[in-house]
């Protein structure tokens, strides 16, 4: 069995936030940090720590990890330590009013060449990604005969959680993909 992993950076990053927050207290639960914008700006995530967390240890059977968000500025080291964590960096560059395109398509795009053209009976596919817009992703995956696992945090889409084989709750492992710098 091997895998393909497929995160969507700004999706789990900013989630993420709000779950810091929630961890550290400031807020009751999810909803009501996105409801008050309460979010710990200052927790960041080990790209590396997340892969061996949502391969439950197997990174050696990882084929292929995709990371997908927008262009950063050019002093940004961020996406140099995804690629050293073992991820295939994809980071279109944002619109003229600064917003994030071309991610989600760019995700699905990639993950429809895995699907149709190197995944192997037995393979399964990993998205670390939460919301709706994903579900026709997912249901062709499966679809194919192929295992579907969606990693986030508790507040995923509740339609998107329904389609999946397994979900890997993120919020119970966040200090254990908490960047630290060590």
């Amino acid at each position: 069995m091997s895998y393909f992993v497929f995160v969507d950076n700004s999706n789990v990053w900013i989630e993420g936030k709000y779950a810091s927050a929630v961890k550290k207290g400031w807020v009751p639960n999810v909803a009501v940090a996105h409801s008050s914008h309460i979010l710990d700006n200052a927790w960041k995530m080990d790209f590396g720590k997340l892969l061996n967390c949502i391969t439950c240890g197997g990174t050696n059977h990882i084929k292929e990890a995709n990371i997908f968000g927008s262009k950063p500025t050019e002093n940004d080291t961020l996406w140099n330590a995804m690629e050293r964590a073992g991820f295939k960096v994809n980071n279109p560059h944002r619109n003229a009013s600064n917003k994030e395109k071309k991610v989600d398509t760019g995700t699905v795009t990639a993950i429809d060449r895995a699907l149709f053209k190197q995944a192997k009976p037995g393979d399964t596919f990993i998205l670390a990604m939460g919301d709706t817009d994903y579900v026709p992703i997912v249901q062709n995956i499966k679809g194919e005969g192929f295992d579907v696992a969606v990693a986030f945090w508790n507040n995923v889409s509740g339609e998107l959680a329904a389609e999946v084989t397994k979900f890997i709750d993120l919020t119970p492992h966040i200090d254990e993909i908490t960047y630290t710098g060590e």
